[in-house]
């Protein structure tokens, strides 16, 4: 059993490494093909794309999940799964579809920003889709294939990014950013029709044997886990969505140039590069954490002190190590992954800080372990209220650098706060 465990975890790992750098592929691959003025479309748009993402999921991936792992039942919560989805869908595409010249002209201020924002549309109900199938096969402990589908979604993705590029001497810089933001869907198309090949294939416990049992309280239970969990991620998805807004207001035409360059080389070029290391802090603070959880629960504070210290000082090590690298040969890591230096200046000048980045995942899997979840919710939206603020005031004395700064303040906010609250969970015992 326990080599079942080990192989299994191995497995996913391995799997989530491998979807990571075919992740990291697709960046590379928009990075290389789009012009400037096709990046800083998609890259304006992406921020709305992650927020429609967040709201058209609602947390029911992960409330299903643990729903039908504690239950026998599980027609009554997919049947309930579906119905809040489809709910949620029409209201959230009625919404976007008012608002979406409002927000294209007048939010972010870029008029040419609304055919690539109509790309997001066939991706709200298929991330519904997505989220709901996966939520039932880790609910049914088939995590290989939940995660596997990641695989099928970035290598489709790529695919098809590939096959349209291939044309891009007759496309223009919004049509080749609306392709890059309709390549999304194609992936979460591509990872359903494997999902559901999976299930069909693999007919023990059926996606569609619906019961005619019902819980009276299967809404309740289904939202109870799913709203705090959208508010949860709603602090990071709306602090990326706010960051073009607020970066924008206020400012002359010339200066929102500026900005949305500078906005476009930090997030298209440098930051997937610079944390880039956090997958593999995100796996060993995952692998470590049962360990560590195991002898904080049965009091065995001192192993739990030397685990955590283990944990700590191997995230800070790959972090510190990648850092440098990104530090010393800034110039030549952009031109080897993306054919250009655009933004090695501030890879340079962002290595440094980013190292307290790789500590946060480990910090805040610890306070989960502890039953201190609360706190992590708390910093992180503390982090991020102090990271909008600096954006808003820098940003009309130093368009250039304002997101970055602000960036750095927040992360090291949040981290801070990580500490104390820990400090003062080991000192209560």
């Amino acid at each position: 059993m326990k080599k079942k465990l080990v192989y299994s975890t191995f497995i996913l790992l391995s799997i989530s490494v491998i979807a990571k750098f075919l992740s990291f592929f697709v960046r590379i691959l928009l990075a290389r093909h789009l012009s400037s003025d096709a990046m800083n479309l998609y890259t304006l748009a992406s921020p709305s794309m992650v927020m429609i993402i967040t709201l058209a999921q609602m947390g029911i991936p992960t409330a299903l999940s643990k729903l039908l792992a504690q239950s026998n039942n599980n027609s009554t919560f997919i049947k309930t799964s579906v119905f809040i989805s489809i709910i949620n869908n029409i209201f959230l595409t009625i919404f976007f579809f008012i608002n979406i010249t409002f927000l294209s002209n007048h939010i972010l201020k870029q008029p040419l920003t609304l055919p690539v924002l109509y790309m997001l549309f066939p991706l709200i109900p298929l991330v519904s889709i997505s989220g709901i199938l996966k939520g039932y096969l880790f609910g049914n402990q088939q995590p290989i294939p939940a995660t596997l589908c990641q695989i099928f979604e970035e290598l489709f993705r790529i695919l098809f990014l590939i096959f349209m590029f291939s044309l891009k001497q007759t496309l223009t810089c919004t049509f080749m950013a609306q392709i890059a933001m309709l390549s999304v869907s194609i992936g979460e198309l591509c990872s359903i029709l494997y999902m559901l090949f999976y299930i069909i294939k693999n007919k023990h416990n059926p996606l569609f044997a619906f019961s005619q049992n019902h819980y009276p309280h299967s809404f309740s239970k289904l939202l109870s886990i799913s709203i705090p969990i959208t508010g949860s991620k709603l602090i990071g998805s709306l602090t990326y969505f706010l960051e073009p807004i607020v970066m924008v207001y206020g400012l002359t035409t010339q200066q929102i140039h500026i900005v949305t360059d500078s906005y476009t080389k930090l997030h298209a070029f440098v930051l997937p590069l610079i944390t880039m290391p956090s997958f593999l802090t995100i796996a060993l603070s995952n692998f470590l954490l049962p360990t560590f959880t195991y002898y904080y629960t049965h009091n065995s504070y001192k192993q739990a002190n030397r685990m955590f210290n283990f944990i700590i000082l191997c995230c800070f090590f790959i972090g510190f190590s990648c850092s440098i690298i990104c530090f010393f040969y800034h110039n030549q890591i952009m031109m080897f992954f993306y054919h250009s230096s655009k933004g090695a200046i501030l890879l340079k000048q962002l290595a440094i800080p980013f190292i307290i980045y790789a500590l946060q995942p480990p910090l805040s899997n610890m306070l989960h372990a502890m039953s201190c979840s609360k706190y992590v919710i708390y910093d992180t939206l503390i982090g991020s209220i102090i990271r909008i603020i600096c954006l808003f005031l820098i940003a009309p004395l130093n368009p250039s650098y304002a997101l970055p700064f602000s960036i750095i303040i927040g992360m090291i906010a949040t981290t801070f706060l990580y500490i104390i609250h820990l400090y003062y969970a080991f000192k209560k015992n």
